[in-house]
């Protein structure tokens, strides 16, 4: 988690914004003059555009990403903000998982201690923290995010024994090709097939 974690100044709107955000289309790029369009002119409202970007909703040049489209969707857009909560504050999460459920009071020391910051502006980190818990719907959000598939191991091979019949082809110096079918047994022990393949070895002089 970064240490400089934005806070809002007021979150007396904070909720309304997000509902407005979820009730608008799209912006090209998150401004004022966006957040004025939705209502909310008061400069205390205006640090909800870093706060988005520490959610991971926006770039660094406040431009909506995936996530800022997914809270859009009103059947899950709680849940999505959840799912980002965990991920911007994980420090906060690793020292507590039930981080979301603690009161402002409870939050403003560990804020402080985290980040450097005086009581004053710690106390508005954990009220902001906690408003957008309240907000978020943690019951159906992922404890942990997962990999991408690049990151994932391919799955082992199955264990399959040989095939049952080995065709061996030995080319002669006149350029004749003799073809032997070996039949195997149908066995689970590599040994059995590996004292056949020895032995022909032997005999064929190979």
């Amino acid at each position: 988690m970064e240490q400089d974690v934005p806070y809002m100044p007021s979150i007396k709107n904070l909720h309304g914004i997000l509902d407005a955000v979820q009730r608008a289309a799209v912006p090209e790029a998150f401004t004022v003059d966006f957040l004025k369009d939705l209502g909310f002119t008061s400069s205390n409202d205006r640090p909800i555009t870093k706060l988005l970007k520490f959610l991971g909703m926006l770039d660094s040049a406040n431009r909506p990403q995936t996530f800022y489209r997914e809270f859009l969707d009103h059947t899950k857009a709680k849940s999505v903000l959840a799912s980002r909560i965990r991920a911007a504050y994980d420090d906060l999460f690793t020292a507590d998982k039930n981080a979301h459920t603690k009161t402002a009071s409870a939050l403003k020391g560990w804020f402080r201690t985290k980040t450097g910051a005086g009581e004053k502006v710690a106390e508005k980190m954990a009220t902001t923290f906690r408003s957008l818990a309240q907000y978020a719907d943690f019951s159906r959000a992922p404890q942990t995010e997962s990999k991408p598939d690049s990151d994932k191991k391919p799955p082992a091979p199955p264990l399959t024994p040989p095939p049952t019949t080995k065709p061996l082809a030995l080319e002669a110096s006149l350029g004749l090709v003799y073809r032997i079918e070996v039949h195997l047994p149908d066995t689970q022990n590599i040994d059995t097939y590996r004292a056949i393949f020895r032995a022909l070895r032997e005999e064929l002089g190979t």
